[in-house]
């Protein structure tokens, strides 16, 4: 089978400031319109749902699409300094896009993150990142195993240094390892490394069923960064000149905290990293 592989941003959440220092309890913030109109949310979701709850200390929000795949536009008139929030979840991002296709709308998220660090002097909170590998043989359970047995490891991009055994965690059944994850969730950085083809076809109405089936193998590297790492990813995106440059730097974010290596014990234990 044809090897494939994709770069893409799975889930993302961005933030822009109010400019009001006081709000009533019942008064929208004007920054909620400006990002109804900058994401064309009422021409390809329709109107949004007013939630009567807010999230994460946040008293006010709307939502899009539905609960398994939703999107959230979430303010607190208490506390105007906290913002305006729009955050993306993996599946309500994929609703999103597929349906402004369909109204031949276009999504460029390279400009709509520039204008949320430039244009709206925001920044993004959060951003996961997904690398896709079809068909290339690499299986979770086997990358598990050569950790474990140190004919693998992982360094640290920055610094070149092992990341140890003690920060990474497996997960899966029958005694075979499906998911494999690396620091922790708490932290700014967070990588997890899972059989997509088995998560696919667990479920024929995720959408990836079809695609799933059709594969011979599937992981995906997904990388979850937040705060700190969030924020200068976005304002390295919006200094971006070139578009076409974005998935490689992408690519570089992930392989700036985790690069996973073989020891090749041919050249005096040197190590070269997986291709």
């Amino acid at each position: 089978m044809k090897k494939i592989n994709t770069i893409s941003i799975d889930q993302i959440s961005l933030m822009i400031p109010i400019k009001a220092s006081v709000l009533n309890n019942d008064e929208t913030p004007d920054e909620v319109q400006a990002l109804k109109r900058m994401f064309h949310f009422n021409q390809i979701l329709g109107k949004a749902e007013e939630q009567k709850h807010g999230l994460n200390g946040y008293t006010n929000s709307l939502k899009y699409g539905n609960d398994l795949a939703k999107i959230l536009i979430l303010w607190s008139w208490k506390q105007p300094w906290m913002g305006v929030t729009v955050m993306f979840y993996g599946q309500g991002k994929k609703l999103y896009e597929a349906l402004a296709k369909m109204t031949d709308i276009k999504i460029d998220w390279f400009d709509m993150i520039g204008n949320i660090c430039l244009k709206f002097k925001g920044h993004v909170s959060r951003i996961d990142i997904a690398v896709d590998l079809i068909n290339y043989g690499f299986s979770v359970d086997n990358i598990a195993e050569k950790l474990k047995a140190d004919t693998y490891e992982f360094l640290n991009g920055k610094t070149k240094r092992k990341i140890g055994l003690e920060k990474m965690k497996t997960i899966g059944n029958s005694g075979e390892v499906d998911t494999l994850y690396v620091n922790s969730r708490k932290s700014d950085a967070f990588l997890r490394i899972y059989n997509k083809r088995k998560q696919g076809l667990s479920n024929k109405s995720s959408g990836y069923y079809t695609q799933a089936k059709n594969t011979q193998d599937w992981i995906r590297i997904e990388a979850e960064f937040k705060h700190r790492e969030a924020h200068r990813i976005g304002n390295d995106l919006a200094k971006l000149v070139d578009s076409s440059k974005m998935s490689s730097y992408l690519v570089d974010c992930i392989t700036r905290h985790w690069v996973l290596t073989i020891k090749d014990e041919d050249k005096d234990d040197k190590e070269k990293e997986i291709a």
